[in-house]
């Protein structure tokens, strides 16, 4: 009965654990470091012992049918597998359903922000809460209802953010954590103290490091979601500030015009539940289909490649290729093969992959979603051949209105840029870029962008982008009708060079500060350094950012370094040596 599920969930009621407090009001502080759980019943956990088979399945699809044949052959595991599923369900549905946790119940769960609720709701209003939690309660989708909560109350009294680089913690050197801060109510705080990247405690006291925001600040970085950037340093916030000032969000929800590009955002295919779609090479050769290209063929069907985040890069749709079990990066030699494909894991059928992305779309735009603001590049997008797409890589959307065919690849060159990263660095507080993230990113509106700019852009992306057969359909678009350009690293440098400084300006950022965000990424630097001998992309995009200034003040035209023409630079390869897939 109650006694028996009151052992199993372990009840808490403050009001009758601790009655003379809660009539008196609540606690004076509340402090603590509450569990960091997620809130979700994983088989993996359940089986690994005892059928380490079953754990190990390669997909969601084969582990459920191998745990619904342990109702014959092991009904005691099975009923343990039942019973883990209906106990967590019946949290879930507690939590979800009870009205006890209103703000830190939404989307997937987890324990860390409903302790922070029971402890606000047990404190007195003119009291304090102190915890330990990880820095996602401020900055992630599911926790955004709180996060406002917190913002519109006037709570939030300081937010301290740790990277666990000094292993202040057991866990990941990556994972994030926050010192935060809250009152009862009684004494509203108008603005927060905030400190991002911390590694030691006295990073908090860096005058440089330490800054504050108002709800405002929150409106104007995050206007959807108002949830909270994270500024490594005070100037960090400044520039930031100020690009967001001239330049709006991508996607601004409840405003008429508040989606300029009129794009939209797609997940595909979920790597979980449309696992039973995947086939891998050997089941499909096993069953007579027949390998084209990268797509396999049997009669008039077709399985077409399914694209991950790792197969990317920015303006490289040939980033890596699956082999031996594997993936590995492609070489440079076979990046200058226009033959060349890139190879899946998995292929997913033709028919059911047409109908999920339309007849209108004869390429596809996607981003990484799994990053890091402290990686080389946080964000990264790619135009790609039409295929499927797996949930690590959304896709991007965009019409064609008034023949504007040139939009796709203007909008990937913004969002590719420095200027753009720089911003999203500030957004990406754990290792996803999720589409309510991407809404928040600052993109220049396409009217701010004359015809002559979009040209410029349109030119480069093109030839960064069209260096194989398989992007044709991407190149038409764009008006080019020719073989692919050569992949030719020194000169990919220059055209993308020109497009960052180019950016840079769009962006309104003047040189010092162009100089100082080049500075912070700093993987990026230390990479160029170790391989080139110099922060190449620095002195390229200041060379050409000086160039391109130096034009708009003496009115003449921007003198291009990119010679030959493209016409001169397609690959000796004519129409009739095109591969016949």
């Amino acid at each position: 009965g109650i006694v028996a599920l009151a052992g199993e969930y372990r009840f808490l009621h403050p009001h009758i654990a601790f009655p003379d407090i809660h009539a008196a009001g609540g606690f004076d502080v509340v402090v603590g470091n509450p569990p960091w759980e997620q809130i979700q019943y994983d088989p993996r956990e359940t089986f690994a012992v005892s059928h380490p088979h079953i754990a190990a399945a390669r997909t969601m699809a084969i582990r459920n049918k191998m745990i619904a044949l342990l109702a014959e052959e092991a009904p005691d595991d099975y009923a343990r597998h039942l019973r883990g599923v209906r106990h967590l369900a019946g949290v879930k549905h507690f939590l979800h359903s009870s009205g006890r946790y209103p703000l830190a119940s939404v989307g997937r769960l987890n324990t860390a922000p409903l302790f922070v609720e029971l402890m606000w709701q047990s404190v007195d209003p003119g009291g304090r809460i102190g915890v330990i939690v990880p820095t996602g309660i401020a900055t992630d989708s599911f926790t955004q209802k709180f996060f406002v909560a917190m913002v519109d109350r006037k709570a939030l009294v300081s937010l301290y953010d740790f990277e666990n680089r000094r292993k202040l913690f057991p866990i990941d050197s990556r994972f994030r954590f926050c010192l935060l801060t809250l009152t009862g109510g009684e004494r509203p705080a108008g603005s927060a103290r905030f400190v991002s990247f911390a590694h030691d405690v006295a990073d908090i006291d860096d005058p440089d490091k330490r800054y504050k925001l108002t709800p405002d600040d929150l409106v104007l970085f995050n206007p959807n979601t108002r949830t909270m950037p994270i500024f490594r340093t005070r100037r960090d916030a400044e520039i930031t500030a100020d690009i967001y000032r001239r330049t709006p969000v991508l996607i601004r929800e409840g405003d008429p015009d508040g989606n300029p590009w009129d794009v939209t955002f797609q997940l595909m295919y979920m790597m979980n539940t449309d696992s039973h779609l995947f086939r891998t090479r050997s089941e499909l050769e096993g069953d007579g289909w027949i390998l084209q290209g990268n797509h396999f063929v049997r009669g008039d069907d077709r399985y077409l490649p399914l694209y991950v985040l790792a197969m990317v890069h920015q303006y490289d749709h040939r980033w890596a290729t699956f082999e031996n079990g594997k993936f590995r990066l492609v070489t440079e030699a076979e990046k200058q093969d226009p033959a060349f494909l890139a190879m899946p894991r998995y292929w997913v059928p033709a028919t059911e992959t047409n109908s999920r992305i339309g007849d209108d779309r004869p390429y596809l735009l996607g981003w990484r979603d799994v990053t890091n603001s402290t990686n080389a590049r946080t964000f990264i997008m790619s135009p790609h051949p039409r295929a499927g797409a797996a949930d690590t890589l959304p896709q991007a959307s965009l019409p064609a209105p008034n023949g504007t065919l040139d939009l796709p690849a203007t909008m990937a060159a913004a969002m590719n840029s420095l200027a753009c990263d720089f911003g999203a660095r500030q957004k990406v507080g754990g290792t996803h870029i999720r589409f309510f993230t991407m809404k928040q990113l600052s993109v220049p509106r396409p009217r701010s962008l004359d015809i002559h700019r979009r040209t410029f852009i349109a030119q480069r992306v093109l030839e960064l982008c069209h260096t194989a057969w398989d992007m044709m359909p991407f190149a038409t678009e764009l008006n080019w009708h020719g073989p692919p350009f050569r992949w030719n690293t020194e000169r990919r440098a220059l055209l993308r060079a020109e497009i960052d400084a180019l950016m840079f300006l769009i962006y309104g950022l003047e040189r010092g500060d162009v100089d100082y965000v080049m500075d912070t990424f700093e993987a990026l630097r230390r990479a160029e350094i170790r391989q080139c001998g110099e922060y190449r992309t620095k002195r390229l995009i200041l060379e050409r950012y000086d160039s391109m200034v130096e034009s708009e003040r003496s009115k003449q035209p921007y003198r291009t370094v990119l010679e030959p023409p493209p016409a001169d630079l397609s690959v000796a390869h004519d129409q009739a040596t095109r591969p016949k897939w």
